[in-house]
């Protein structure tokens, strides 16, 4: 039977964001909350006076997510360290990855308060548009496509690709080809397991754009869609601390030197980016 272990968290092959990234939960970017609505917006034609509600709607929500920062950034900064061990202490990374998870239960709910806020916005026919926009997305997931990059990107420098990526991390930390063995193995675990429960992620959501789009918000809807996926959500995590966990312990001093540089610079390019959000959507 399948799990939905992988509900949430996407297969990334970055060595800084490795341990950067929170384990309970992989944290959307703060405009797009549990559904990336944000490029669909563009879509839309929005008046005047709509773009001014929505633009107050997402500032109210990142104010009161403000809030939140600081308790954050303990529970993360709680697990990392139990991550950095050496010793593995599953009773104390348990109690901080649920702490961390009922943080992140308390943030979805602000983004898909907010995000509810945004369809009542919108007139019918833009209504949809937008569900056939997220309908589009969905689809080119399932063939493997990848949206466009947008035309401000130099296209004389690409993105690098997945492999590159991986290489240019394996080559800043000088990995032995014994620890490249470790990490792509932990990685292709999680890929297989995130293909293997792709229909379960479909379901989870089809049921959370249902919530989202609904005249009349029902708290008790997420909280029964939540409750499905709380315990396998914890396995997940708790499964991904114990990979970083032999992941970094597997590197030498020097590397560890290393990755937490490469992580610290990835964590100040993303407050940067959740900084600046807002002035660009204008």
């Amino acid at each position: 039977m399948r799990t939905l272990k992988s509900l949430f968290t996407p297969i990334t092959v970055s060595l800084a964001f490795l341990l950067a990234q929170p384990v309970a939960i992989a944290k959307p970017p703060a405009h797009n909350g549990p559904l990336h609505i944000h490029p669909i917006l563009k879509q839309l034609d929005l008046t005047d006076a709509q773009r001014q509600d929505i633009r107050l709607l997402i500032k109210q929500n990142r104010t009161t997510k403000d809030t939140y920062q600081p308790d954050q950034e303990s529970t993360r900064e709680s697990i990392r360290n139990l991550i950095q061990n050496d010793v593995w202490a599953q009773g104390d990374i348990s109690s901080a990855i649920q702490a961390e998870q009922h943080l992140q239960n308390q943030l979805r709910w602000l983004d898909i308060k907010t995000q509810q806020q945004i369809w009542l916005t919108l007139d019918d026919a833009q209504k949809v548009k937008f569900l056939g926009e997220l309908d589009a997305e969905q689809e080119e997931k399932g063939h493997g496509l990848k949206p466009q990059q947008s035309n401000s990107r130099d296209n004389s420098n690409p993105m690098m690709s997945v492999a590159q990526r991986q290489a240019e991390h394996f080559a800043a930390l000088n990995l032995t080809k014994e620890q490249q063995t470790l990490f792509t193995t932990q990685r292709s675990a999680e890929k297989a397991d995130k293909e293997a429960n792709k229909s379960a992620r479909e379901a989870f959501r089809a049921q959370l754009i249902s919530i989202v789009t609904s005249e009349s918000l029902n708290e008790a809807s997420w909280t029964a869609l939540q409750a499905e996926t709380e315990a396998q959500r914890f396995e997940h995590a708790l499964t991904r601390a114990k990979n970083q966990h032999t992941f970094w312990n597997a590197l030498t001093s020097e590397q560890q030197s290393t990755l937490q540089e490469m992580m610290e610079s990835r964590q100040k390019r993303e407050s940067k980016k959740r900084n600046s959000f807002g002035r660009a959507d204008r």
